[in-house]
């Protein structure tokens, strides 16, 4: 069992609704050696009195308060300003299980991994849950697509973090941005842990759901960057056309779709590790193409022999199956 200090990274910027219930989450932790250095963004709500209530009742409870400065400011800061050897990451409205820290630090010391998510479970506006890949191979493939770590379900090295901070012309896509920049340039070693131990609130004030249109040029660019190098080099020259049309939010045509089913079997022949991760990736963009029909039902039936979905995705699998055996035209008649 690690005996090393952890250092909580909470940045807050009006976030008193829900602020309590992260900072009972932390405190309820079993892993006892640990300190949260919370940074108050210029918050003009109730944020400052409840983390100084916190730090006068438990001393391991940090505080910086100055003026608004943004995510990425805050982040770095407070990195800078931590004096653990791991850094966990978790954000003011978020709630994280009492075994977090304990299984998180037994995971990076028996398998050598630098930077550790977990599975997590949606809470307020949305329920279910999120799978994310498991192994190192299958982080840095999904990582072409999109991110495939929840940011404050980490736990990371404080030295790696300390020397790559978040890239402040990433906003809304900062950690996105700082995997790519970190698989590209490092051999950190990613995991996710199969395994619930973050609980992530969606509710409509979050930045993500209220800056969608920049995030989503970031992460365009992000994306673009990466694949530039993380490709095998017989697909590089594809990368901004794949780019492109591996953004998660676009809608593809049916010719859209038949280059991704082809680039996608070029992958998993050159690079036979992706086959885990690309389960899902595959399903996910035959979700959002339009115009397929029974002629596609083949492609599909030979892409889910080579890179079987999840189980936890057989529902998907199954209503896509019923949209391909219809046909695109009548499934969308029916769908409302």
């Amino acid at each position: 069992m690690s005996s090393a200090l952890v250092s909580f990274v909470l940045p807050c910027f009006n976030a008193g609704q829900y602020l309590q219930q992260t900072l009972d989450s932390i405190g309820l932790q079993t892993y006892t050696h640990w300190e949260c250095v919370a940074i108050d963004d210029g918050s003009s709500d109730t944020t400052l009195s409840i983390l100084q209530t916190a730090a006068q009742q438990d001393t391991r409870f940090k505080i910086i308060s100055r003026e608004n400065r943004g995510l990425i400011a805050s982040l770095n800061e407070g990195i800078a300003a931590a004096s653990g050897e791991w850094i966990a990451r978790i954000d003011a409205d978020d709630i994280c299980a009492p075994d977090r820290l304990v299984k998180q630090l037994d995971y990076c010391q028996m398998n050598q991994v630098d930077i550790c998510g977990s599975w997590v479970g949606f809470i307020g506006d949305r329920r279910g849950e999120w799978h994310t890949p498991e192994t190192d191979a299958e982080v840095r493939l999904a990582l072409l697509f999109n991110t495939p770590i929840a940011h404050p379900s980490i736990l990371a090295r404080a030295a790696l973090l300390k020397a790559h901070p978040y890239p402040d012309d990433a906003p809304h896509a900062e950690d996105y941005a700082l995997w790519c920049q970190i698989a590209a340039t490092t051999s950190a070693r990613f995991a996710n842990i199969p395994e619930v131990l973050l609980h992530y609130r969606t509710h409509p004030g979050q930045v993500t759901q209220a800056k969608k249109a920049a995030l989503l040029i970031t992460a365009q660019r992000v994306r673009e960057q990466y694949a530039r190098t993380a490709l095998p080099v017989a697909l590089q020259p594809l990368a901004a056309e794949f780019a492109k049309l591996a953004e998660p939010s676009r809608i593809l045509n049916h010719a859209e779709w038949l280059w991704m089913v082809d680039f996608f079997s070029q992958l998993l022949a050159l690079r036979p590790e992706s086959r885990g991760a690309l389960g899902e990736i595959w399903l996910d963009t035959l979700q959002r193409s339009h115009g397929v029909n029974l002629l596609d039902f083949s492609r599909v039936l030979k892409l889910a022999l080579q890179m079987p979905p999840p189980k936890a995705e057989r529902k998907k699998v199954l209503k896509q199956s019923l949209r391909l055996a219809m046909s695109d035209f009548v499934w969308q008649k029916i769908k409302p």
